[in-house]
């Protein structure tokens, strides 16, 4: 069975932790130090039909510089914003390093955007470059690009308009001037979704790594450089730079990655083929993959030695299925793409089925009330909050002072997250404070979903909330109210299902859709999604109790 190797003592972590920073840190030398062993694997990654692809650090680093020479000579300057787009693979670690060694700022990009979020994005970071490797996203961006400050645009292959990154990279010098780079410059402007108004570009610094290194990579992941881990995460979404950056390049470790869809038989195979010693996967994959009752006897997971989740709340269910079928730990972390992992089971921690477990070392945080920042006692409901000037928190929301500013009380930085903390430090997550819908491990804001349906010719006005599902947790659903000439039907539902994965991301497609007369409203005209959600889970309280049941249920 796999066993975690080590375990800590919570208590004399967190007596003996001390930030210290250095002003010089950069992540690109921590990735050049791990190059300089040429033996060192750096990704496998699989595609469905059964190709394999594999790179070594050494390998990767020299593309970078090639791709770095290339980028300079493109007039990509030291802090200039470049859009990456790209999968899963090989060709991200070489486009996000190469832009660094310039002193370049990565904005990461899901390959399910389109052209309303690649404009917002471009417009609002006043974006300099663009690489992907996605025709379908080259279609969307050539839509679009003059309305853009985009001057450069690069593809990995044969495109039309756009420079064949594959041949340029071949023919350009390896040897490239490292671009000085201190601790507090920028590294990463990561969109996240809010439940009002548009995303908001996260701003985080070389630091951040060093975070992701001292509480990521050492506490939570406890990655080990000998070490081949899965991330199901996919670049464009923070917990790519939590996990195939933060955790497992900073430790000198090797990323798997699988090109196709998810499929729980299919990731169990995965696992026991390619002998992953640490995985993280979201708690809807988890929840199907618990489905397979006889999972322990088809499958040799014995070289797993601990199974992670984020970004959602882990349940009962899901920790007693991986431990009785094949005696491995599920331990929970928390955090946001604005901060690093403010909660964790470490190894060694007492694991408590539905808790993310305390604060991890180093990070100074506590449950408070929103609107004083005045600590709760233990057993009662707040905030889950991190103290203002944290080495790991967020530099700010880019060009939106007023939005950073809101997410700070007194001292306090608010997750927005509410929680109650237990007499021994363990940490419940209870209900998010706003609207948002984390839906098979996405963040989901009701704006982005409310303006794509909201564009829709037949709509009036509508409203998103969380439906409660047996698969994903949580889908998106949305109220809507008609113009006067149409009417409710079947068609007019996947019609507007069309209409929004046409014009926006299509993880965030309203997978419900009821249409009503009118919308609850304060007197102000603010809707009241609240009241709207009280009514779904109202409704769905049958699949809620079954939920209940498997202990997958924990709002």
């Amino acid at each position: 069975m796999g066993i975690e190797t080590s375990a800590f003592d919570y208590e004399e972590e967190r007596k003996k932790f001390r930030w210290d920073v250095p002003q010089d840190y950069n992540f690109v030398d921590t990735i050049g130090k791990w190059a300089k062993d040429r033996t060192k694997l750096m990704a496998i990654t699989e595609h469905p039909d059964g190709l394999v692809e594999k790179a070594a650090y050494w390998e990767v680093w020299d593309n970078a510089m090639r791709l770095g020479n290339i980028l300079r000579d493109s007039g990509i300057r030291k802090g200039d914003r470049v859009l990456v787009i790209l999968p899963r693979g090989i060709d991200i670690y070489t486009a996000s390093i190469g832009i660094w060694a310039v002193g370049g700022v990565v904005i990461p990009g899901t390959i399910m955007l389109r052209r309303g979020d690649i404009e917002y994005r471009s417009t609002d970071a006043g974006v300099k470059a663009l690489i992907t490797g996605d025709s379908t996203i080259a279609d969307e961006v050539d839509a679009i690009k003059d309305r853009t400050s985009i001057s450069s645009l690069f593809f990995f292959g044969e495109r039309d308009g756009w420079r064949n990154l594959h041949r340029e990279i071949n023919s350009a010098s390896r040897k490239l001037e490292l671009e000085k780079i201190k601790q507090s410059d920028p590294l990463v402007l990561t969109y996240t979704s809010g439940t009002t108004g548009a995303p908001k570009g996260v701003v985080h610094t070389h630091s951040l790594m060093y975070c992701f290194y001292r509480l990521n990579r050492y506490y939570w992941w406890n990655t080990q450089p000998d070490e081949l881990c899965w991330a199901t995460t996919e670049p464009g979404w923070a917990k790519w730079y939590w996990a195939p950056f933060g955790a497992i390049l900073n430790g000198g470790a090797a990323n798997f990655h699988y090109m196709g869809r998810f499929n729980p038989e299919k990731w169990f195979e995965l696992l026991d083929k390619w002998k992953i010693n640490r995985a993280c996967m979201t708690a809807t994959e988890l929840r199907a993959m618990a489905t397979l009752d006889d999972a322990g006897k088809r499958y040799n997971l014995e070289e797993l030695k601990v199974m992670l989740t984020a970004g959602e709340p882990c349940t009962p269910g899901i920790i007693r299925f991986f431990n009785e079928k094949f005696g491995i730990s599920v331990r929970e972390g928390y955090g946001q793409t604005e901060t690093c992992v403010v909660a964790c089971n470490l190894p060694g921690m007492e694991i408590k089925p539905g808790s993310m477990g305390k604060f991890t070392p180093g990070v100074e945080g506590a449950i408070v009330k929103p609107e004083t920042g005045e600590q709760v006692k233990a057993g009662e409901k707040g905030v889950i909050a991190v103290v203002r000037n944290h080495p790991m928190l967020f530099k700010g929301y880019y060009n939106k002072p007023e939005k950073t500013a809101e997410c700070f009380v007194g001292n306090w930085y608010l997750t927005g997250d509410i929680a109650m903390m237990d007499e021994a430090g363990y940490i419940w997550f209870d209900s998010r404070a706003d609207d948002i819908c984390k839906s098979s491990g996405y963040r989901i804001g009701p704006f982005e979903v409310e303006s794509a349906v909201n564009s829709h010719p037949a709509v009036l006005e509508c409203a998103m909330v969380p439906s409660p599902d047996i698969l994903r947790g949580e889908i998106v659903k949305v109220f809507v109210v008609l113009k006067e000439k149409y009417k409710p039907s079947e068609e007019l539902v996947m019609d507007i299902q069309q209409h929004v994965k046409k014009i926006t991301a299509p993880y965030k497609y309203p997978r419900a859709v009821e249409f009503v007369r009118e919308l609850p409203k304060t007197i102000s005209g603010k809707i009241k999604r609240r009241e709207l959600r009280m009514m779904e889970f109202e409704k769905k309280k049958d699949v809620i109790e079954k939920l209940k049941e498997k202990g997958l249920w924990e709002r």
